[in-house]
């Protein structure tokens, strides 16, 4: 690669760096939208050149066998420089891995520029260089990074926490040999997933998984409504108070897959043998893994004792109901809002403490009389105690 290597897109082209672009690349470095997502690029002026002398000589010595290359991005009309894309090793990923990394000026943003750059860098590089797989990471709040990733062909994999304390999702793309097929093994869609009890520390990466979740439902499910309909976003789903209630009040479970949070699920017990299913949620680029079904499965061990549980769902949220039935639920209403399920667990072969099976569910108790009585390990969910001494 020489100093006279370019590549041309349809509404931008890369164009390898030099020296001269030093003043516009150093106001790109002094956008917030740019460096609270890349904290790297906060560099004095000093280190700013020493880097990007770094980058110009590289060129020269590029090897198509070991790609290493950023480029800066260029506005076909204007001819201004709006941000840069590249390919080269990240010290917390694998040594043969290869990260796609870009950033673009606030100024450019949701226009497909960054998107174009990065599938134009990517198809030159499968063509010309020994380069068969490319690796992408984005922090999981990073909406717009991972969008330009899948809007790419990327595959999702997985989600991990790397060397620096913070958890990113992973994404992966492999060229295709003549035959139009992956020249490397198909990545799995299955993800093992586990549950833990929720600690009030988990408030706030819940509330933004819940969000991402029931935002898409609104995307996928709303028809283009605006208005919030409650049946596919729960009352409070983004507030980090309600979930915090949630985790002090109730049985609520993080979705762990590699020891990263990717879901939730809140249990509502009811009575001894029946509970509800509040919520379960998963970040939307999980979703279609069988990660649901996992968790769902899991939460029956961990209330072992619950031999009826029930859920309510959208009634526009077709996929819900073939998800729940499959899973053993019954239809035991439904309008055009809602359906309501219930699944009853065979009961055979547990073990039940018949003592605590004296229960009452949504029963009428109104003006009842209680009086030297013992209610030691009693639990009362969801009643009107109003007015009561």
């Amino acid at each position: 690669m020489n100093h006279g290597f370019s590549i041309v897109a349809n509404s931008v082209m890369l164009r390898p760096f030099n020296l001269q672009d030093q003043a516009t690349l150093a106001a790109l470095t002094q956008q917030p939208e740019i460096t609270d997502l890349l904290p790297d690029w906060q560099m004095t002026e000093e280190q700013l050149s020493e880097f990007l002398q770094f980058v110009v000589g590289n060129y020269e010595q590029f090897d198509p066998q070991d790609v290493r290359v950023m480029l800066a991005v260029i506005h076909q009309e204007s001819r201004e420089l709006i941000g840069w894309c590249g390919v080269f090793p990240n010290d917390m990923l694998d040594p043969s891995d290869r990260e796609i990394a870009y950033a673009i000026s606030r100024d450019h943003r949701n226009k497909g520029y960054i998107t174009e750059a990065v599938g134009a860098l990517i198809a030159y590089l499968f063509e010309h260089t020994s380069l068969n797989g490319i690796v992408g990471i984005v922090k999981t709040n990073n909406q717009a990074s991972r969008r330009v990733l899948e809007h790419t062909c990327f595959q999702y994999v997985n989600r991990r926490r790397l060397s620096d304390g913070e958890v990113y999702d992973y994404f992966e793309l492999h060229s295709t040999n003549s035959d139009g097929e992956a020249s490397s093994q198909i990545i799995s869609k299955s993800l093992s997933i586990n549950l833990r009890r929720a600690e009030h520390e988990d408030a706030v990466v819940l509330t933004a998984i819940c969000t991402r979740a029931f935002d898409h439902a609104m995307h996928v499910w709303a028809n283009g409504e605006k208005k919030l309909d409650s049946n596919l976003c729960p009352p409070g789903y983004n507030a980090v108070r309600l979930h915090e209630y949630v985790i002090r009040e109730w049985d609520y479970y993080v979705v762990e897959a590699d020891g990263c949070a990717i879901g939730g699920v809140s249990i509502n017990v009811l009575g001894y043998g029946i509970a509800r299913l509040d919520k379960i949620y998963i970040d939307p680029v999980c979703q279609g893994c069988g990660v649901g079904s996992q968790a769902i499965r899991q939460i029956e061990t961990v209330f072992p004792h619950i031999l009826r549980w029930r859920l309510e769902t959208s009634g526009r949220q077709t996929s819900n109901h073939h998800f729940y039935e499959k899973l053993g639920y019954v239809r035991i209403y439904a309008s055009d809002a809602e359906y309501g399920y219930e699944k009853k667990i065979d009961a055979e072969g547990r073990q039940h403490n018949r003592e605590k099976e004296r229960e009452h569910v949504q029963a009428n108790l109104d003006s009842m009389w209680y009086s030297s009585s013992t209610m030691r390990n009693s639990r009362i969910t969801d009643c009107d105690l109003s007015e009561a001494n």
